[in-house]
């Protein structure tokens, strides 16, 4: 009786765990998650103390949806809608703020952004570079850029950061100051292959300042190593640290440590890490690795010619790549 009444009591035991089972995975199976992907617009980099209004989106079904915004640092409480205005912290750092959706008999979905917050004055987020006396203001947009003579050639001594063409590091104009912008190679030049000193297409340069050729480029290596450098396609052994600067961006060294690139910067040229892109600017590379910059002279009818700094040699080579799949630094030049 006892053996019986255990197995009815077993059984029952097991009929309630398979019902509650049953019943949990017809609530996961009937419970759908929001149809489409969450997303909403804000730089990896952006101005401390500025104002950015933020709009979520992308959720194409249900229609009734509450979207929440929560950021420590940002908002003092939960916020709920659709689009909000939200004032930077007036400090630097880095900051996230997240976005929820949900609706009614769905799964909610969020998604987080990151951002670090600069400061565009001299020697705030942006420190050691060698600052020139000698400026030119850019008349298309007013921006002014320092320059230094080297050889034969004025060259600027930062990247070039016009917004006509090219796209914005990490899609942050912020960043124009310290890292210019990158270009293919069609975008810097306009499409003109050129070569001979001080020869080169004006392309995205400000007026009276061109593209460096692979003769500027030899000149620049021979006025640097005291006339021992007379070759376009040469290492240029030692030439990568005479010319990149020790920098950092809110304080964080940006060349990774090597013993082999004390990055002594001599000659006030000042070459940072920006890296560069590829996939028509869908994605950014080798940022505080690399450091790319275009020559006006084309190795053939698809590829151009382009010199690099890397953190890890102390020369300064050349390389090429794709006229229009490679997005790089531009430095402009002009005769002396």
């Amino acid at each position: 009786m006892k053996n019986s009444l255990r197995l009815i009591l077993f059984a029952a035991v097991a009929v309630l765990i398979a019902a509650t089972s049953c019943k949990k995975e017809e609530e996961t199976e009937t419970k759908p998650s929001l149809n489409g992907q969450l997303s909403f617009d804000l730089p990896e980099y952006v101005l401390k103390g500025d104002v950015h209004t933020l709009e979520v989106g992308g959720i194409i079904y249900p229609e009734e949806v509450v979207y929440k915004w929560s950021s420590i640092g940002l908002l003092a409480d939960t916020v709920v809608a659709k689009r909000i205005t939200v004032k930077i912290p007036d400090s630097i750092g880095v900051f996230s703020i997240t976005a929820v959706a949900q609706a009614e008999g769905y799964y909610s979905t969020s998604k987080s952004v990151s951002f670090t917050t600069v400061d565009t004055a001299r020697d705030a987020s942006f420190k050691g570079i060698k600052y020139s006396p000698n400026t030119i203001t850019d008349e298309r947009d007013g921006r002014s850029y320092q320059y230094v003579t080297i050889g034969s050639l004025d060259w600027f001594a930062q990247n070039l950061a016009w917004d006509g063409a090219g796209v914005a590091f990490h899609n942050a104009p912020v960043t124009h100051p310290f890292f210019g912008r990158l270009y293919n190679w069609n975008e810097a030049t306009g499409g003109v292959e050129a070569s001979g000193l001080g020869n080169g297409p004006q392309g995205a340069c400000p007026k009276g300042w061109s593209i460096p050729t692979n003769e500027d480029w030899t000149d620049l290596a021979s006025a640097m190593s005291g006339g021992r450098i007379s070759a376009f396609n040469d290492k240029w052994e030692g030439l990568g640290e005479k010319a990149s600067a020790q920098v950092f961006l809110n304080d964080d060294k940006l060349w990774e440590y090597s013993p082999d690139n004390g990055h002594t910067n001599d000659f006030g040229w000042n070459a940072v890490p920006v890296g560069s892109t590829m996939r028509d600017n869908l994605s950014f590379n080798d940022y505080m690795k690399y450091g790319f910059w275009w020559s006006s002279t084309a190795k053939s009818g698809t590829q151009a010619y382009f010199r690099y700094i890397y953190q890890d040699m102390g020369s300064f080579p050349m390389s090429s790549s794709y006229r229009d799949g490679f997005g790089a630094s531009v430095r402009c030049v002009r005769l002396h």
